[in-house]
């Protein structure tokens, strides 16, 4: 995590039971190019008066000592089998890769200044309505469409569409752009990492879900687009977690 955070974050490892670092450890991290000088096994006891700001555990026995570290701001458990017990280096190599698929994504998901926007709970009810979450599908696929476009493509009247749309925006999830007459909504550039991670999670994993919607709207006559430049993207991967890729590529 140190290797792929940068100067961003703070790094510190501890065990609950230290034994030493197994040397097929620093077979992994050489062929992953990660400098492994002056590695050591520490106690968690010897740091219990730190405070963190995220703690996370990697076993069921870390997860039971969190108790430890009681006022971090974030206690987050990853459950992984030790790979001490197996032979070879293989069950090394499959949790290193395991390890960093989970911090490519905490670093995606934590990499910005949290804002004001809606949390999870209010974020899961606004998405537990089915017109709603058509909304937000299209609009993940589309990125900007008119309440024209929406009333059209759901097959529903224009206030009960102008009705959600005004929610979501209130929620600050969408945002509305005028061009002249035509009213446009899209996500806006500041919506959260998380949020967005979100919405496209849903969408790719439901691929059908607006596939009636989607028709509609490619059978639309004369249909105008907005002159909106696509500021807004999910690439999955952070713009420094690229960059840490390619370096690795380099090195190999």
């Amino acid at each position: 995590m140190r290797d792929m955070a940068g100067d961003d974050y703070l790094v510190m490892s501890a065990g609950t039971s230290p034994e030493g670092v197994d040397p097929r450890v620093y077979e992994v991290l050489a062929a992953e190019g990660v400098n492994s000088d002056n590695l050591s096994s520490i106690s968690a006891e010897s740091l219990s008066d730190e405070h963190f700001d995220v703690v996370i555990t990697l076993c069921d026995k870390a997860s039971n000592e969190c108790e430890l570290f009681t006022d971090s701001d974030a206690l987050i458990h990853w459950d992984f089998k030790d790979p001490k017990a197996e032979e070879g280096c293989r069950a090394f190599f499959n949790t290193a890769e395991q390890l960093k698929a989970k911090i490519a994504l905490f670093l995606l998901l934590n990499g910005e200044q949290q804002s004001d926007a809606i949390g999870p709970v209010e974020l899961f009810k606004i998405m537990s309505d089915p017109l709603r979450l058509r909304i937000l599908m299209l609009i993940e696929d589309e990125y900007a469409l008119s309440v024209s476009d929406l009333t059209k493509v759901l097959e529903v009247s224009q206030p009960k569409v102008s009705r959600h749309l005004a929610l979501l925006r209130d929620a600050g999830i969408l945002q509305d752009h005028r061009e002249g007459q035509w009213i446009y909504y899209h996500f806006p550039a500041t919506l959260p990492v998380w949020i967005t991670h979100v919405l496209a999670t849903v969408r790719n994993g439901n691929s059908a879900l607006i596939n009636q919607e989607k028709i509609r709207l490619m059978q639309l006559k004369q249909r105008r687009k907005p002159q909106l430049d696509k500021i807004r993207g999910y690439s999955g991967l952070t713009e420094k977690y690229q960059m840490y890729l390619s370096e690795k590529e380099l090195r190999k």
